[in-house]
């Protein structure tokens, strides 16, 4: 967003008015944004008198946006007494800014793990410390899918050219995405990989849950998963 302003603030032509442009914060009301960027200028709030958006369609004529791609902008109008012209604020639109929210809200991480040494083939655990199986794990809430995974664990010792694999269950059934680790010696290994939302769907009440596929003579240790997921 940043770049965006930066370019649209050098297009807008002043003609005696006041311009101020500036991104909307998270978590503000418009109205109370717009009045906190004017007085950040100089305006004091007892001056300002009232605020409403102005149609990009129906400038002023004091006010001109050149070559402004104005899709997702919002020009407000601030009437300040002191002032014989009024005060004009630039913003990303509340439409543009509460999509970007909805948008960024939609992912989710849900943290598997296990302190300490792995011997064999086992399920992860959550992140309060249950145990996870076939008939254990996360309960989706909503309808969505699986966009990623990514694990971070320790060999210890290595016997087999097998790779170690992390593997998802849904409803008690593997599917065919995971990390998977070739290894050739002790040490930390991280794998992380992603997937476009459409593919592996779930369903609100679908169980998931994760495994550790070791092959027989490897030992691993620590071993910290994370599972994005996308949801509607």
């Amino acid at each position: 967003m940043k770049k965006v302003f930066a370019i649209f603030v050098l297009g807008i032509i002043v003609l005696g008015v006041t311009v101020f442009a500036q991104e909307i914060a998270p978590g503000k009301n418009v109205e109370d944004f717009v009045k906190g960027v004017a007085q950040k200028k100089g305006v004091s709030e007892d001056s300002i008198g009232g605020i409403k958006e102005v149609s990009l369609s129906d400038l002023p004529e004091k006010v001109n946006f050149k070559n402004v791609d104005d899709t997702n902008l919002a020009l407000y109008e601030i009437n300040v007494s002191n002032e014989s012209e009024p005060v004009y604020v630039v913003t990303a639109s509340s439409k543009f800014f509460e999509e970007t929210v909805k948008e960024f809200a939609q992912r989710m991480l849900l943290a598997y793990g296990f302190n300490g040494n792995v011997l064999d083939t086992t399920f992860l655990k959550t992140s309060t410390g249950v145990l996870t199986s076939l008939q254990k794990g996360y309960v989706m809430t909503r309808d969505g899918a699986i966009t990623g995974l990514s694990t971070n664990l320790e060999v210890i010792e290595k016997n087999s050219v097998e790779p170690i694999e992390i593997i998802i269950y849904k409803n008690s059934e593997a599917i065919g995405f995971r990390n998977s680790f070739v290894y050739n010696e002790a040490g930390v290994y991280n794998d992380y990989d992603t997937i476009r939302g459409s593919i592996l769907t779930f369903e609100k009440g679908d169980l998931i849950s994760l495994e550790i596929n070791i092959p027989e003579g490897t030992k691993v240790r620590d071993v910290t998963s994370l599972l994005e997921i996308q949801t509607e």
